[in-house]
């Protein structure tokens, strides 16, 4: 028996996703779960696999020929080396999360620049007070450092144009530009941009290159996405001790 194991709750899905996988896929069974124990009992039969799996029972099987990962980072591949070994294809989700994670950002940077993220706790606490003139600002003329300028860091860098602020970006390519962006950079220029820097987004996939490649620099404020193990606790550490909002 061939089998496609999904690794998702079933309630999560559409009902119809079971029949249109099976309308693609006719020869194949569909199982669509998140019980490790389950999974575990027709590992010899999975063909393809995806979803939020657990990367260890990728050793477990036998005849594995497709991964389809649901996120876009493939950094559990630095903590299963085995897996290197296997032969299947493995496919990511790069670029379906632009839209959603580019808003996300300027969500929360709109949360701190109107001090928003006080007033819900004032709200909750039935207080009417009005923020400090220190504590609120204007985005325009504020400068954000973007750290990896995939389909998340271009997008980001549109939005944060279109509301007024200089935009620095930072990528292995310095000579491929983007929409928004001022400026364009190599890593190696990293510690010099970061002192301009208002805002740093860093959206690069972690990888050895970029594990602990911020240390700990004093900036506004930090908006870290692609994996929190880039900041060592050892750099958040030395912010806090900074007073360095993190």
């Amino acid at each position: 028996m061939s089998l496609i194991a999904v690794f998702l709750n079933p309630d999560s899905l559409p009902p119809e996703t079971p029949r249109r996988i099976k309308e693609i896929a006719p020869d194949f069974d569909v199982l669509i779960t998140q019980d490790q124990d389950e999974v575990e009992k027709i590992l010899d039969d999975i063909e393809i696999l995806s979803g939020w799996f657990p990367h260890d029972l990728v050793l477990s099987t036998q005849h594995v020929r497709w991964i389809q990962q649901w996120g876009a980072g493939a950094d559990w591949l630095l903590r299963y080396p085995e897996v290197l070994e296997m032969d299947f294809v493995l496919t990511n989700a790069s670029g379906l999360h632009a839209i959603p994670i580019s808003e996300h950002i300027l969500a929360f940077i709109f949360t701190f620049a109107r001090d928003i993220h006080h007033a819900i706790h004032n709200q909750t606490d039935r207080a009417w007070k009005s923020p400090q003139w220190h504590q609120v600002f204007e985005l325009a003329g504020k400068t954000m450092l973007l750290i990896g300028m995939g389909s998340i860091g271009a997008r980001t860098a549109e939005l944060a144009e279109s509301v007024g602020m200089r935009v620095l970006g930072v990528r292995r390519n310095p000579q491929l530009d983007s929409i928004g962006v001022e400026a364009m950079f190599s890593p190696d220029h990293l510690l010099e941009l970061l002192p301009e820097a208002d805002f740093v987004i860093v959206t690069v996939p972690l990888t050895r290159e970029t594990k602990g490649m911020i240390l700990g620099v004093p900036i506004f404020w930090w908006q870290i996405l692609g994996g929190s193990i880039l900041l060592t606790s050892g750099c958040l550490i030395r912010a806090e001790s900074k007073k360095v909002n993190t």
